[in-house]
């Protein structure tokens, strides 16, 4: 019959796979991970790497929203930095559609924008 591992190695690899990284997180050797993994190790080992792994935000107007191994989680939705980068862009350039709509809606820009159509007009006659 096979030995059961303890719970601290399913919680391990499931967190941090690697040996090195789990011993880094833990301030001790790779040695030592090694036989947390056969004989179990003390409990707060095991909720130093559950507490590592998920992060509550504990700031109002943040209800619900966790970090993940990198993730930004709320409810089923998830967000890489790199998602919130691009969100971040687009909204940028949204803003500055915005702006060229609002300029070309004053007066000066109906006028500018009527002399660039009545001369490309001009233009596209006498060829």
């Amino acid at each position: 019959m096979a030995v059961k591992k303890p719970s601290f190695y399913h919680t391990r690899n499931k967190i941090c796979p690697n040996n090195k990284q789990a011993a880094e997180l833990l301030g001790v050797e790779v040695a030592q991970i090694e036989k947390m993994d056969k004989e179990g190790a003390p409990l707060m080992a095991e909720r130093l790497l559950l507490f590592w792994d998920q992060k509550h935000i504990n700031h109002p107007g943040w209800d619900g929203f966790i970090f993940s191994r990198g993730v930004l989680i709320h409810k089923k939705k998830r967000w890489r930095p790199e998602q919130l980068i691009q969100m971040r862009k687009d909204a940028e350039r949204v803003y500055q559609l915005e702006c060229e709509i609002h300029r070309l809606k004053s007066w000066s820009g109906l006028m500018k924008l009527t002399k660039k159509l009545i001369l490309k007009r001009l233009a596209d006659t006498k060829k």
